[in-house]
């Protein structure tokens, strides 16, 4: 029985120890770090993100870009095939552009965002966090931009 046990630990060590199949995202840079709502010119934002996927199966898969000024604002992005094949780790960076960002009411804010983190806003702020979703459905974790300063 004792040797049961030892190998029981071994497996769920080695389990443990591999490239997760779950994505992760790093968030390096927004740009503009201000946006005027009622310019069209200047109302998107590119939201640069570094990610990794342990299956390689991100591809096809979606970002999440929640805004943290209101529970329930978010924009779905579809993440284009990027690997050949899946089951291998695979990593890089992705732009994600949120188009036409507006003025709206700040209400609660959303769970991944407090997650995240994230502090409460100025009225003339806001904050996107990032959730990358893989093919299978796997959710990583958030990550967040810095505050964007927002006018009319």
């Amino acid at each position: 029985m004792r040797s049961n046990m030892r190998y029981l630990l071994f497996s769920f060590l080695i389990a443990c120890s591999g490239p997760s199949d779950t994505p992760s995202v790093s968030v390096k840079a927004v740009t503009p770090d201000q946006l005027v709502a009622s310019d069209d010119a200047l109302d998107d934002a590119t939201i640069t993100v570094d990610y990794e996927d342990g299956d390689g199966d991100i591809g096809q898969g979606t970002a999440e870009v929640h805004d943290c000024r209101a529970d329930g604002v978010v924009i779905t992005l579809p993440i284009p095939q990027i690997a050949a094949k899946t089951g291998a780790h695979i990593s890089g960076t992705l732009d994600l552009h949120v188009n036409d960002v507006g003025i709206i009411a700040q209400g609660t804010q959303p769970q991944v965002c407090a997650d995240a983190g994230v502090a409460s806003l100025d009225t003339n702020q806001t904050v996107f966090c990032v959730v990358l979703v893989d093919l299978k459905g796997h959710k990583g974790d958030a990550d967040c931009t810095d505050a964007i300063s927002m006018f009319e």
